[in-house]
């Protein structure tokens, strides 16, 4: 069936928005099969469901990252008769930073002569 490998970017992206933009690119990427019938969305959307829930448990209950963080998913996946089989996954997350922010501000305003 589709058994060419596929790799989605989500792009970065807020925590609070992730599951919806990784759900619509991995649609995007599979929109031709699932006009031609040879995946199923229902099954395949199914799989992005749980998928979501497993990121969701690792960044926000076990890591707890804010919602307001950036997040930047990369997956790469074959999908062999309705099933969507991962090979690799990388999250990158990419959250403010207060000290290192705090420094940079005071070290521009010093440089400005706003202090």
């Amino acid at each position: 069936m589709g058994d060419t490998t596929v790799e989605v970017r989500t792009g970065p992206v807020r925590v609070s928005g992730y599951a919806i933009k990784l759900r619509r690119v991995v649609n995007a990427a599979l929109r031709d099969q699932y006009r031609e019938k040879k995946i199923s969305a229902k099954k395949i959307n199914e799989q992005i469901s749980d998928l979501n829930a497993k990121i969701y448990s690792v960044v926000v209950e076990r890591f707890e990252i804010p919602k307001e963080a950036i997040i930047n998913i990369v997956l790469d996946f074959d999908v062999e008769e309705d099933v969507l089989k991962i090979n690799n996954i990388n999250i990158e997350i990419f959250d403010k930073d207060e000290i290192l922010s705090k420094n940079t501000t005071n070290e521009v305003k010093k440089i400005l002569g706003l202090t």
